[in-house]
Parts: structure tokens; C-alpha cells; sequence
């Protein structure tokens, strides 16, 4: 019996440990620590935080997408450098590959909420996307010097080619900044008064201007050559009139137009003293 008293006792005192609350004078610089798991479009992140007053926090983690892969077919149209000079049907592979740090201040303007508002940034990955054929499309005697061509063969001054690899495959890229601004509103305190709490976050990264960077191969008027480069891809420098391409050069205008990326997120936070 004392045994089992002993052990209601230590219980009770672990629970009433367990659910104790902070007051407001119990908020100082750096005096309490919290970890938070999260899921939202930014991904799976992991955070610490702690105050700086009863009205400030700050936090700082990490997120990151899952990878997952989507598959679409593409008719690239003839060239005599496919493998199907009549006309080519090419499977592309694309692959999200999105990880940032982030560093942010929470600011709780009302004390009797817990509604606050959230400034800071995060740091990452410059390249969030990228797309591969999957299958072979080019005649193996024009690997590194054929490819997609987005510009019309009228001139040689009009050509515009996606180039492929010493292997015979093209990629695309989507680059974005890799630092990225955040602002944002939420509700629920980053260090929490109780030992556990769930805190909803709303706001946007700032990415700049979204870009579509792979290796070109262009005519170049000032050196009067053709030149290879690594570089942006330019939607007006898009004149195939095929649908594909056109769909493509569409994309590539909507994509430069979303400078921001918006950010729904719901994590469980748990103070660890």
C-alpha cells in the first residue's frame, strides 16, 4: 500500500509538472526553450525556440519538402537528330528538391492573445525543381551538340536549342533566390505556456523572380558563332509554333510572374523547460 501511495504521489507531481503554467513574468531573455515538429506546403520542418519577452520570440529550424517525382509526355516534333526523325514523344521526369533554414522573430502585440505577427527568412536551395527526359530522344551521333529547339530553323540566327549532354539527355531547372524574406501572421506562442500547444502559421516566402535555367545552345551576333552556355531561358526566344512549346513558353511567363510563395503551416510545439 505505501508502495502504491508512493507511486500515485510521483504521478500526481510529474502531471501537475507536466501541465504547469508560465505567467507573463516568467517570459525572459533566453530562459525557456521549445521544439516544435511541423507540416505544411513549406514541408516538414523542425524548429527550437525561445522567448526574448513576454511579447518577442524568436525561432529558428529547418524544412523540407519530401521528394516526390511527376511524369509527363511531351511531343517534341521532328528533327533530324532524333532518334524518330518523323516525330519524337518524350517522357519527362520531373523532381522537387526544396530545404531551407529559417531564422524568425515572433512578435505578440496583445497580451491576453496569442495572436502574433512573424517577420524573418529563409535560407536554401537555389534549384527547387528540376526536370530529365527519361527517355532516349536524340541519335547517339548527336549527343552534346542536338537537342530541343524552342527557337524556329528559318536562320541560323533564329535558333534556340535546348542541348543535350554527352549522354544524350537535357535538363531544366526552376532557380529561385536562395534567401527568401518571410512575413506572415499566426496564432499560438512559439514558447508555450503549457508543456504542449499547436500554433498555425500564414504568410509568404519572397522568392524573387522564378527562373528556368538549362544549357543552350544559341547563335551569338557579337562573337558570329554559335555558343554553349549554362544560362536562363528566355520565353520570347520560344517561337516553335507546336502546342507543347507553346504550353511550355506559357509556363515559363506565369512562372517569372509568382514572385512569392505562400506558406499555410501547423506545428506542435513542446517546451522542453
Amino acid at each position: 500500500m505505501k508502495k502504491l501511495l508512493l507511486i500515485c504521489a510521483l504521478v500526481t507531481c510529474g502531471l501537475s509538472q507536466a501541465y504547469a503554467q508560465l505567467d507573463e513574468d516568467d517570459y525572459g531573455f533566453f530562459n525557456h526553450v521549445a521544439l516544435g515538429v511541423s507540416a505544411g506546403t513549406d514541408g516538414i520542418g523542425v524548429e527550437l525556440a525561445a522567448p526574448l519577452t513576454y511579447n518577442f520570440a524568436v525561432r529558428a529550424g529547418y524544412n523540407f519538402m519530401p521528394k516526390f517525382k511527376y511524369k509527363e509526355n511531351v511531343d517534341l516534333g521532328s528533327n533530324p537528330a532524333f532518334i524518330n526523325p518523323n516525330g519524337q514523344k518524350v517522357d519527362f521526369e520531373g523532381e522537387l528538391n526544396m530545404g531551407d533554414f529559417k531564422f524568425l522573430f515572433d512578435w505578440y502585440p496583445f497580451k491576453s492573445s496569442s495572436f502574433r505577427l512573424t517577420a524573418g527568412a529563409y535560407f536554401g536551395k537555389e534549384k527547387v525543381l528540376s526536370v530529365k527526359n527519361t527517355s532516349a530522344f536524340v541519335n547517339s551521333a548527336y549527343w552534346g551538340t542536338a537537342g530541343i529547339e524552342l527557337g524556329t530553323t528559318e536562320s541560323v540566327y533564329s535558333t534556340y536549342t535546348i542541348l543535350s549532354d554527352e549522354h544524350g539527355n537535357v535538363q531544366g531547372d526552376l532557380k529561385v533566390n536562395t534567401f527568401k524574406p518571410y512575413i506572415g501572421i499566426g496564432f499560438g506562442r512559439a514558447v508555450p505556456k503549457s508543456r504542449l500547444a499547436v500554433q498555425f502559421d500564414l504568410g509568404v516566402q519572397i522568392w524573387g523572380t522564378p527562373e528556368v535555367w538549362t544549357n543552350i545552345q544559341y547563335f551569338d551576333y557579337n562573337q558570329g558563332k554559335y555558343v554553349k552556355e549554362y544560362k536562363r531561358v528566355g520565353a520570347n526566344r520560344i517561337t516553335n509554333p507546336d502546342k507543347d512549346y507553346k504550353d511550355a513558353k506559357d509556363a515559363i511567363e506565369t512562372i517569372s510572374k509568382i514572385g512569392v510563395y505562400p506558406v499555410l503551416t501547423l506545428r506542435l510545439n513542446g517546451r522542453i523547460f
